[in-house]
């Protein structure tokens, strides 16, 4: 029932062959194409482990048999290995899925006729029988179909040794790994038209296998010792292409020529509808005279609502003449942050300036400019007068009508300061109910009359209870005026302190001054 002949040997080894570089590339299965080359080891060792089992065996309908299954591996060798081939080279060029699909078409087909061969003989024409040394051999003759497949395998096996070739040519600098890609297929193709041609006198005995294992030696010595399914292969175009900024190459004119995904994406249009346009026509206010500054940048370019700087770099900086990459940046999210945080310092500086009720300076802020004024006086002359208010018997109304009404009056009577000073003029809460204003190139005079008109705007104005009853508020001012020829210009906040202090011991809802 079984034999042990010479025939067995090439698919043995074939077989071998196989294992060994499945063993060798168990640990790359990160590599694009993976899935690829489990199918073209799979499919190698599927027809080598058949056609091994078919020379072992007697029986000539048993040998057919075997050899009809080993057809798939045959017919899917090519498909493993142009797939392995685009996906792995998938950095340089991009192939649809459909097309692997379309491409399984015709071995698919192969298959179906083979195992119906008898209804119309397309792919084996007959059987021949050989009896050597007693040793029993039956094997089809190929058919204008199996021609056809083979032909279309030819192309196929070709076809993905070009596609890596090229490959590897782009990205390493070693031509062996080249030259093994371009070898190995082309010892399985001789192999195999030497087999199909009729010139094959060694008949039973099939060469192919041994061509498999030829050819997995100088893939091994080749490639696989150079690593290159330890690093997946990059170019220069396929990297640009898959940037998630935006990149651009405008020409000397201002029209785009090239740009890759992430801007036909930003412009919101099409390839062809980019390509030769002005650039202009993409970027509002586009500033053209920057696109022959080699290195510059523009900031916040705005398109399509999201915010862009732009980095210039010359493609031939030595030409005086040259193209220009523009790299946008999308700083949207930096900018709204950069921008919410000077919100939030702002807020934090009007907080630390400002009284937070009522609005006006707190009493860092004044002292700070009545340092600034005092000196300022004492280096150039001229005058500067402080007023110093107090609402009279204010404790009375918030005992009588609660803290929040006599919030209301205290953020009342800070508006009226507001609209009475000058836009040079400081107003200020020092605490409590106690106001000051810092009237800088102010003499004594001035000084009172402001505090006047204060005073009457403060005593006129109506102030509600919570149950609208109207309340009586007046207020006591006490002015200071310092000018250069003053001894002790630093004592001007507690003079206007004292003249408050009398204005109150007066009677309260007057002015009083002092001059230093």
């Amino acid at each position: 029932m079984f034999q042990l002949t010479l025939w067995a040997i090439p698919p043995l080894l074939a077989a071998g062959v196989v294992a060994a570089l499945y063993w060798r590339l168990r640990h790359n299965r990160h590599v694009p194409g993976s899935h690829g080359l489990v199918l073209l080891m799979l499919s190698i060792g599927f027809w080598a482990i058949a056609q091994t089992i078919s020379t072992l065996l007697i029986d000539a309908h048993l040998q057919l048999f075997c050899q009809r299954i080993a057809l798939i591996g045959l017919v899917l060798t090519p498909i493993g290995w142009i797939s392995f081939s685009v996906s792995y080279a998938r950095r340089q060029m991009r192939a649809p899925p459909m097309l692997l699909n379309l491409l399984g078409i015709m071995p698919l087909a192969s298959i179906l006729l083979g195992f119906t061969n008898d209804m119309h003989q397309w792919m084996w024409l007959g059987v021949e029988h050989f009896d050597i040394d007693g040793a029993r051999w039956s094997t089809y003759v190929p058919g204008p179909w199996f021609q056809l497949q083979m032909a279309y395998s030819l192309a196929l096996t070709f076809g993905g040794s070009a596609i890596m070739a090229h490959s590897l040519s782009i990205s390493q600098s070693d031509w062996r790994p080249v030259a093994a890609m371009i070898v190995a297929p082309l010892v399985c193709v001789v192999f195999a038209v030497f087999h199909n041609s009729g010139l094959n006198t060694l008949a039973p005995l099939d060469l192919r296998p041994l061509g498999i294992a030829l050819a997995g030696w100088i893939l091994t010595r080749g490639v696989l010792s150079f690593g290159l399914l330890d690093n997946i292969p990059v170019v220069r175009d396929r990297v640009v292409n898959q940037l998630s900024d935006p990149v651009v190459v405008v020409n000397a004119n201002g029209n785009i020529v090239d740009a890759n995904g992430a801007a036909i994406s930003m412009f919101a249009q099409t390839r062809d509808e980019i390509i030769d346009a002005s650039i202009a026509q993409f970027v509002p206010r586009w500033p053209a005279e920057e696109i022959e500054a080699d290195g510059a940048t523009v900031d916040e370019i705005t398109i399509g609502g999201q915010i862009f700087d732009v980095a210039f770099s010359a493609l031939d900086p030595a030409a005086k003449v040259s193209d220009v990459v523009l790299v946008f940046r999308d700083v949207t999210v930096r900018r709204e942050d950069e921008r919410r945080l000077r919100r939030m310092q702002k807020e934090l500086e009007r907080m630390a300036h400002t009284d937070a009720l009522t609005g006006l300076h707190n009493r860092r802020v004044f002292m700070q400019r009545l340092e600034e004024e005092v000196e300022r006086v004492r280096r150039h002359g001229s005058a500067v007068s402080v007023v110093i208010f107090d609402l009279d018997f204010f404790k009375k109304v918030n005992d009588t009508y609660g803290h929040d009404t006599g919030d209301v009056v205290l953020v009342a009577v800070a508006k009226i300061a507001s609209k009475l000073k000058r836009v040079s003029d400081v107003a200020a809460r020092l605490g409590g109910e106690e106001f000051a204003m810092l009237l800088p190139e102010t003499d004594q005079q001035g000084a009172v009359q402001l505090a006047q008109r204060l005073r009457k705007a403060i005593e006129r104005h109506q102030y509600l209870s919570p149950a609208g009853a109207p309340l009586n508020v007046t207020a006591s001012i006490g002015v200071a005026t310092a000018q250069r020829s003053a001894k002790d210009v630093e004592k001007l906040l507690s003079s206007a302190d004292r003249a408050l202090y009398r204005a109150k011991n007066n009677g309260r809802n007057r002015v009083c001054s002092m001059m230093l």
